[in-house]
């Protein structure tokens, strides 16, 4: 039902009951339905059985403000026979009086009217801000992507034409190279031919030979007395013999790499990259020079730290693989707000959507979604298989590290993350042939290229979006006293990759070509222990490391 008075009375309005459309004591609103009604209709309503659960209130401003059209009042799932009333600010979830004695005891209570105002108001503000300062930005972005497009449409024809004439050069030289071998071929067959008609020549003059002195035996001539015929042997000739050994062509398989390597790329410069985080501003530009750690603080926190993931308004979530339990912190050490998983036997990563629902990585060899109000949704079903780092990639697929029994067949799984069908595998094989994701720990995303941190051995693997394995870090040009032992990666704003490394106390900071640029948050630097997860708060520039035990780091590594 639809009410049809306004939030403010006009006496020149006639208002009618929304059920039976009388114009006589219209004094009563019920807010499940959201409409106004009489007070026969106010008698009946509730006896009807699928209202029998809905509120009717006394029809005044405020209720048709708070419960009129697409502000409808809902009735507590776990307890249908209460109206929501309240707002747990601490758990982030409405709840009836009921539930907020016998869950929400002693938590940050408010209305639900004022947590309604107060989020539609939020949602206004995101809303002008979106009209005000993202749609400009993007039309702006639009324009000059147009103007850049015009401008470098010569220059690309130009490297176009440079590139179908050097491909045409490497066919060119390809072909050379093969008729040449081929040629050679031919030649050895030639020479075969030769020899046979040489000997077929020979073997007629044997034949004519022989028939000749046949012949003259047959006579019975006396000159066969005086008759001596040539040696048999000077009858065959010295004929070079060719070698019978079969060829064998074995075919420069490094060619294809020197091919690949000396083809070339190509280089943009002046391009604006789009980033979920970073929308109005091109990817930022990295110096070396630029890298100055200090300390900004530490705290404690509840559960040893496997990993950690930045989350809005400067704080971090932190789990661990032996706690149902993920703790939200701020940068003071605060818990802002905790989500237990029930059943999960320890969450070991998680990663956010753009939506704010989170993907999250259990023991119990399940990949659930929970919902920002904190609801739990099973999603994905790795069994008999664990599951350990996940992340997402630019479509949204979720990328996850697969233990398999016994530690055999580990690889990386992609999936769907509404329907949780697997997409595909990835084992990262190299040119060798060689599987070099053969023990996945962590996986993050660059948007293009995958980076995956192999627990044992240690180092970090490149796969491209082809599935290639571009390149693998392994530590040893960093001159570690300990055995590299990667635990933690992160993909900052810069593209540059943060590797915490447990055994060395450390953070590996290299580039997206996994070349090292610098040992950074060493253990003299900032206290570090033992780190496990890492993760950069972008909008503050701050590095968040989690210790293994029970302690979070926050630092600034870029000034």
């Amino acid at each position: 039902m639809s009410d049809n008075g306004a939030t403010a009375f006009p006496t020149q309005l006639v208002l009618t009951c929304g059920f039976c459309c009388g114009t006589n004591d219209v004094k009563w609103f019920c807010k499940s339905c959201a409409g106004s009604m009489c007070n026969t209709c106010k008698t009946s309503h509730p006896t009807i059985p699928v209202f029998k659960n809905h509120v009717i209130v006394p029809r005044t401003n405020d209720v048709i403000r708070l419960y009129g059209p697409s502000k409808i009042a809902e009735q507590c799932s776990l307890h249908p026979e209460k109206e929501i009333s309240t707002y747990c600010k601490d758990c982030e979830e409405p709840c009836c009086v009921t539930c907020q004695v016998q869950n929400h005891n002693r938590h940050d209570i408010s209305s639900i009217e004022d947590a309604y105002l107060s989020a539609e108001n939020r949602l206004n503000d995101n809303v002008r801000k979106l009209e005000k300062e993202v749609m400009p930005t993007l039309d702006k972005m639009v324009d000059k992507t147009k103007k850049d497009q015009c401008e470098k449409k010569d220059k690309i024809a130009t490297i176009r034409e440079e590139i179908n004439n050097f491909r045409k050069e490497m066919k060119q030289a390809v072909d050379e190279t093969c008729d040449d071998l081929l040629e050679k071929l031919d030649r050895n067959d030639i020479e075969f031919d030769d020899l046979i008609t040489k000997i077929d020549a020979q073997k007629r003059k044997c034949r004519a030979l022989i028939k000749e002195i046949e012949e003259i035996i047959q006579k019975g001539d006396l000159k066969m007395i005086k008759y001596t015929p040539p040696s048999p042997g000077t009858l065959i000739p010295e004929i070079s013999t060719p070698k019978l050994a079969t060829p064998v062509f074995t075919p420069g398989r490094e060619i294809l790499t020197i091919i690949r390597d000396r083809i070339g790329t190509i280089e943009w410069t002046d391009t604006m990259t789009f980033d979920p985080k970073h929308i109005s501003s091109p990817v930022a530009k990295f110096d070396p020079s630029m890298i100055n750690v200090h300390k900004d603080g530490s705290f404690s926190s509840k559960i040893s730290v496997g990993s950690i993931t930045t989350a809005d308004n400067n704080t971090a979530w932190v789990m661990y693989c032996d706690s149902d339990t993920m703790y939200l912190y701020d940068s003071s050490g605060k818990v802002v707000r905790s989500i237990t998983v029930k059943g999960s036997n320890g969450i070991r990563d998680m990663v956010m959507r753009r939506s704010g629902e989170k993907i999250v990585a259990c023991n119990d060899r399940k990949v659930r979604r929970v919902s920002v109000s904190g609801e739990v949704i099973p999603s994905i079903d790795t069994s008999p298989f664990k599951p350990y780092g996940v992340c997402l990639t630019d479509s949204e697929a979720v990328v996850v590290c697969i233990e398999g029994q016994d530690n055999k067949d580990n690889h990386i799984a992609v999936y769907s993350p509404d329907t949780g069908r697997k997409l595909r595998e990835i084992r990262g094989i190299d040119y060798q042939g060689k599987q070099q994701i053969t023990d996945p720990y962590r996986v993050v995303s660059n948007g293009k290229d995958l980076y995956v941190v192999n627990w044992d051995p240690g180092y970090v693997v490149c796969v491209d979006d082809r599935d290639d394995v571009r390149w693998v870090y392994d530590g040893k040009g960093a001159k570690l006293t300990k055995s590299f032992n990667p635990s933690g990666i992160y993909v900052d704003k810069y593209y540059n990759l943060l590797v915490s490394d447990y055994n060395n106390a450390c953070v590996h900071y290299i580039d997206r070509e996994g070349t090292l640029i610098q040992i950074i948050l060493t253990h003299e630097q900032t206290g570090l222990t033992c780190p496990r997860g890492i993760c950069v708060d972008d909008e503050t520039g701050q590095v968040w490391v989690g210790n293994e035990w029970n302690n979070v780091v926050i630092c600034k590594y870029i000034s």
